[in-house]
């Protein structure tokens, strides 16, 4: 039972894709089948008992005073379609429709997917839903020192989009893609620990900032038509999610012997017209995916230091 009127949520992603094989981006030379993890999204869930612990410490020594209560949530099913954290939502809303005058119970959401490989950044999306998280967020971070890349699109493909699509302030950290995505590599000994670490101290000083803020907005941004599609073409390239602003689609690497491999695309290549379509986010290269057909070669056209390149490229089979 909450005892304010508002809560605050936070959470990250319980499962992962073990050894399921629609998902699993498995290399020839991977002998081992099952998919550990470890950055996602054990890394999430452990940020996630960190706070807990922190901010349990601090309402016991009562050097915090809450405002608003707060949840914590571990999701199932992020992998196979939000599953867990979309029937969460839906449930809140369906019990407070209920009730003759319908108020939004949740403040905001907190989300935290593979946070596991900071280097040179940590990514934060959904800075555009409220127009308080830059100062919130800037301000948490002084004495935790990382190097934030903020982004304000709010319609990233993970749990956050359950709370977005209901107008609820989100944010999700992200440390970015990599090789071992979705493969059997993603093992422990490549954690950043130190890192996974001071995003819970982040997180743990932004709940502490939201708590004392009066009244947190929501800015509403244009929704895409598909943020999570299915596709049977498969083209073997890793989009970097925390890239900057720019008009194209990052790609932070290849799979190997996958088509983009075959056809000569390269980590930092920016891709920014596929088949006859030109791509200026990840929700058009999407698009454009869906519409290629296996083993019919299409034109990619990416830019590579700056030069025009136009490849071939040939869609294979997810299956």
């Amino acid at each position: 039972e909450f005892k304010s009127k508002k809560y605050i949520v936070i959470g990250a992603h319980l499962d992962h894709i073990g050894k399921n094989s629609l998902f699993s981006r498995k290399s020839s030379t991977d002998k081992n089948g099952f998919h550990p993890g470890a950055d996602d999204n054990s890394s999430g869930i452990a940020a996630l008992l960190e706070i807990v612990h922190y901010l349990k410490y601090r309402i016991d020594k009562k050097l915090i005073n809450l405002n608003y209560d707060i949840l914590f949530a571990c999701w199932s099913g992020e992998e196979i379609g939000l599953i867990g954290s979309s029937h969460y939502v839906n449930s809140v809303f369906e019990l407070s429709t209920k009730e003759s005058t319908f108020k939004n119970p949740i403040y905001c959401y907190l989300n935290m997917d593979m946070i596991g490989r900071y280097k040179d950044k940590l990514t934060i999306h959904g800075v555009g839903s409220s127009s308080q998280w830059r100062k919130l967020i800037q301000q948490a971070n002084v004495p935790v020192g990382l190097n934030l890349n903020l982004q304000n699109d709010s319609y990233v493909p993970t749990d956050t989009t359950s709370f977005i699509t209901k107008k609820i302030p989100i944010l999700s950290a992200f440390t970015g893609l990599h090789e071992d995505y979705h493969s059997p590599s993603d093992t422990p000994d490549k954690l950043n620990f130190e890192g996974i670490a001071k995003c819970a101290k982040l997180y743990s000083r932004l709940i502490e900032a939201i708590n004392e803020e009066q009244y947190l907005d929501y800015v509403s941004q244009a929704a895409p038509k598909n943020t999570r599609t299915r596709l049977s073409a498969y083209l073997g390239t890793i989009p970097n999610y925390g890239q900057t602003d720019i008009k194209g689609v990052s790609i932070s690497g290849v799979a190997e012997n996958g088509p983009a491999d075959l056809a000569g695309l390269t980590g930092d290549d920016i891709i920014i017209k596929l088949g006859d379509q030109k791509i200026e986010s990840i929700y058009d290269y999407t698009d454009a995916i869906g519409r290629l057909t296996i083993g019919q070669p299409a034109e990619i056209e990416i830019l590579r230091k700056s030069e025009t390149i136009k490849l071939e490229i040939t869609p294979a089979s997810r299956k």
